[in-house]
C-alpha cells in the first residue's frame, strides 16, 4: 500500500480519523469544506479495509509571511496526520519522503510545516530528515528545510539529495520478489506489483541484507543503484533485469565475515528491525551464510515505468563490469550517465555544488 491522490470530497469528514484535527484546529471543518468545493486533492493512505490511516496535504507556491519568516514562495505541508493505531508501520516516514520528493521536483527552495510541541513523534521524524526549528506561529512551532542550507553530515538530513562531493557509485543486486516489496515506487513496464502491508514498503529507510562470497566495502554516504534481478522462468534476463532506483547508504553493520560471527542473531534481528522484507525464518537461514552484512539505505529516488535501465543497456554503455556487481565501482561521470539514461539528471541527486 502507498499514499495515493484522493479528492477531499471523497474523504468522509465524519470519519473518526479526523477527530483530533477538529480538536486542534477549530476551523478545520470549514477549511476542509473549502478544499472539497474547490475539487482539490490530498494524499491518503488506506488500509486493506479502505479505512484512512494517514493523510498528507501539500500547498505549493505559498508566498506569505510565516511567523517571523518573510514572504517567499514555499511548499507548505498543510496537513500531516497518521493514525495512532499505525505505530510501527512507518507510514509517517513514507509521508515525509513523499513531501520531500515533491519538494525536490519543485522550483522552491523551502518546505515547511507548523506543528504543536505535543506531537513529539512527528517532530523527531522531521528533525531526522533535516527540518530545522525556524520560529513560531501562534502556539505551533515552524519546522523548515531549505535547499540552500542542507546538512550533509547525515544522509537522512540531506534527503532526498546526496553529498555533492560523491566520487563513486555502486550496485546492489536484489531479486525481483524482494525488490518489489521493498521499493514500492520503482515500477516496471509490464510488471504488476502486488500491494504490500509490510512496514519496509511504507518507509524510505530500508535494510538490505547482503550475503557476498567475499568481503565488501560499502560505507555511509555511498550512492548505490538497485539492480533488480529477474528470476522469472523463461524471461530474457538481459532485458528484464534492470536498475530501477538510486539510494544512499546510511549505515553498514557487519554481522558475519569469513564464517566468523561478529553479532548475535538477536543483534542481527534488531539491526534490521521492521526495515527488511525477510521473515524471521529467512533471517535465521541467512545468518548461517559465510558473510552477512546489513546495509541500511535511504530510498532517494526511482526511474519509473519505462525508464529503467536493463542489463543490456548497462553492458552496451560500459556501465557493467566483469566482476560481481558488489565489487564494481562507477565513477562520478558514469553515475551521472546512468541517471540520465533513467530519465534523471545531476540535479535529481545533488545541489549546492559550488
Amino acid at each position: 500500500m502507498v499514499f495515493k491522490p484522493c479528492r477531499f470530497s471523497d474523504c468522509n469528514i465524519d470519519d473518526a480519523f479526523f477527530d483530533s484535527l477538529k480538536e486542534d484546529y477549530p476551523e478545520f471543518i470549514q477549511w476542509f469544506g473549502k478544499k472539497a468545493s474547490a475539487d482539490e486533492y490530498v494524499y491518503v493512505y488506506r488500509d486493506p479495509s479502505e479505512q484512512i490511516q494517514a493523510l498528507l496535504y501539500l500547498k505549493e507556491n505559498e508566498c506569505e509571511a510565516v511567523g517571523e519568516l518573510p514572504p517567499e514562495p514555499r511548499i507548505k505541508i498543510g496537513t500531516l496526520k497518521v493514525c495512532s493505531t499505525s505505530e510501527g508501520r512507518r507510514i509517517g516516514e513514507g509521508a515525509i519522503g513523499m513531501a520531500l520528493w515533491k519538494w525536490r521536483d519543485s522550483s522552491f527552495n523551502q518546505i515547511y510545516v507548523t506543528v504543536y510541541p505535543k506531537h513529539e513523534n512527528i517532530i523527531e521524524l522531521l528533525k531526522k530528515y533535516g527540518f530545522v526549528m525556524s520560529g513560531k506561529k501562534g502556539g505551533e512551532d515552524i519546522y523548515m528545510k531549505d535547499k540552500t542550507k542542507l546538512d550533509y553530515s547525515d544522509p537522512a538530513k540531506s534527503f532526498p539529495y546526496i553529498n555533492p562531493k560523491f566520487e563513486t557509485a555502486r550496485y546492489i543486486p536484489i531479486e525481483d520478489a524482494f525488490h518489489d516489496k521493498m521499493f514500492q515506487f520503482s515500477d516496471l513496464k509490464g510488471v504488476l506489483k502486488p500491494d504490500s502491508e509490510m512496514p519496509v514498503s511504507n518507509g524510505i529507510t530500508k535494510s538490505f541484507v547482503a550475503t557476498p562470497t567475499s568481503k565488501i566495502d560499502f560505507v555511509m554516504g555511498d550512492l548505490v543503484f538497485m539492480y533488480r534481478k529477474c528470476t522469472e522462468k523463461g524471461a530474457i534476463k538481459s532485458y528484464r533485469s534492470a536498475v530501477t532506483s538510486f539510494c544512499t547508504v546510511s549505515h553498514v553493520e557487519i554481522i558475519r565475515q569469513g564464517w566468523k560471527y561478529l553479532k548475535s542473531f538477536q543483534e542481527f534481528k534488531k539491526s534490521v528491525g521492521n526495515k527488511t522484507v525477510y521473515s524471521e525464518d529467512e533471517l535465521k537461514n541467512t545468518y548461517e551464510k559465510a558473510n552477512v552484512y546489513v546495509i541500511d539505505l535511504l530510498y532517494n529516488g526511482f526511474f519509473g515505468e519505462g525508464n529503467n535501465v536493463n542489463y543490456a543497456g548497462l553492458k552496451d554503455s560500459g556501465l557493467w563490469g566483469d566482476q560481481h556487481p558488489y565489487l564494481f565501482k562507477l565513477s562520478r561521470e558514469q553515475a551521472i550517465e546512468l541517471l540520465k539514461m533513467g530519465g534523471k539528471d545531476e540535479y535529481d541527486i545533488v545541489i549546492n555544488q559550488s
